[in-house]
C-alpha cells in the first residue's frame, strides 16, 4: 500500500512537472522569457535531471553552441523523451542558420522516422528541402520527400512528387531556377528606409529557419528595402508563416501576391 502511494506521487509529480515546462516553453514562444528565467534557478535545483527542465534550459541559453551541446546531452541521455525531437530541431536549425546545410540536411531527414510523433513535420520538411536545396542534392531531397510524404499525407512538399523519376532534376525540385515552379506569395515583415535596418531583421528571421530576402521598393518616390520572406504556394500557409514568425520575434507582416515572373 505504501509502495503504491508513493508511485502514485512519483506519476503525479513527473506530470505536474511536465505541464508546467509545456506551459513556460508556451510563454517563451509568445516572447515573455524573463518570467520563465525567474523560476528556471528552482527548477533545476528541485529536478535537475529532468528531460523538460534540461530542455528549458537549453532553450534559455543564449549562447549557441553552448546550448547546442545542452541539446545533444539530452538527447543522449533521454533519447524516448518527449522532448528528444524538439532537441534534435533545435539543432538542425542552429546548422540551418550557420549555412551548415550538409548537417541539417543530414539531422532532419531522420527525425521523422525515429520520432514520427514529433507535432511540426511541415516545417521540418520545410528546411529539409531547402537543405538540400542549398548543397544541390535534388535527388535526396525527393527520395526523403516521398518518405515524408508516405508518413504524412498532408505535409505539403514543394516538390512534385507525381513526375517521373528520369526527367531533369532541374524541372522536378521546387527550389530551383524554374521560376514558374516558385508559389506566389510572399510575407512581407518589414520596409526600411535603411539597409543596415534591413540586414539585421533578415538576419533574425533566417536564425528562425525561414528564406529571406531583401528587395528594394518604391513608395511615394522613396527607395525602401523591403524584407520578405519567400516563396509560398498557397495563401494560408503564408499566413500560418507570417503568425508563427510574430509570435516569436514580434514584427508585423502582410501577405502579399507577387508571382514570379517567367
Amino acid at each position: 500500500m505504501i509502495i503504491n502511494k508513493i508511485l502514485y506521487l512519483i506519476i503525479l509529480t513527473s506530470i505536474t512537472i511536465g505541464q508546467n515546462i509545456d506551459l513556460y516553453i508556451s510563454l517563451i514562444d509568445e516572447g515573455k522569457h524573463e518570467g520563465v528565467k525567474e523560476n528556471l534557478k528552482e527548477l533545476t535545483s528541485k529536478y535537475p535531471n529532468d528531460s523538460g527542465v534540461l530542455y528549458l534550459k537549453a532553450v534559455l541559453t543564449q549562447n549557441g553552441d553552448s546550448a547546442i551541446e545542452q541539446y545533444k546531452n539530452l538527447l543522449k541521455k533521454f533519447p524516448d523523451s518527449k522532448y528528444a525531437p524538439l532537441s534534435a530541431m533545435k539543432i538542425g536549425e542552429y546548422f540551418y542558420a550557420r549555412g551548415l546545410y550538409t548537417q541539417s540536411a543530414n539531422l532532419f531527414k531522420n527525425i521523422p522516422i525515429r520520432y514520427p510523433r514529433f507535432n511540426d513535420m511541415q516545417r521540418l520538411t520545410d528546411l529539409m528541402i531547402n537543405s538540400f536545396n542549398a548543397i544541390g542534392e535534388a535527388d535526396s531531397a525527393r527520395h526523403y520527400a516521398l518518405i515524408i510524404n508516405s508518413m504524412f499525407p498532408n505535409v505539403e512538399a514543394d516538390i512534385d512528387l507525381t513526375k517521373n523519376k528520369n526527367e531533369p532534376l532541374a524541372q522536378v525540385f521546387g527550389f530551383n531556377k524554374k521560376k514558374s515552379a516558385l508559389g506566389p506569395y510572399v510575407i512581407q515583415v518589414g520596409a526600411f528606409s535603411t539597409l543596415d535596418n534591413a540586414k539585421r531583421l533578415k538576419l533574425q528571421i533566417s536564425q528562425l529557419g525561414h528564406d529571406v530576402s531583401i528587395n528594394n521598393v518604391d513608395s511615394n518616390g522613396k527607395r525602401l528595402f523591403a524584407v520578405r520572406v519567400n516563396r509560398f504556394k498557397s495563401k494560408k500557409r503564408a499566413q500560418n508563416i507570417g503568425q508563427d514568425i510574430k509570435s516569436k520575434i514580434g514584427v508585423d507582416y502582410r501577405v502579399l501576391y507577387r508571382p514570379v515572373s517567367n
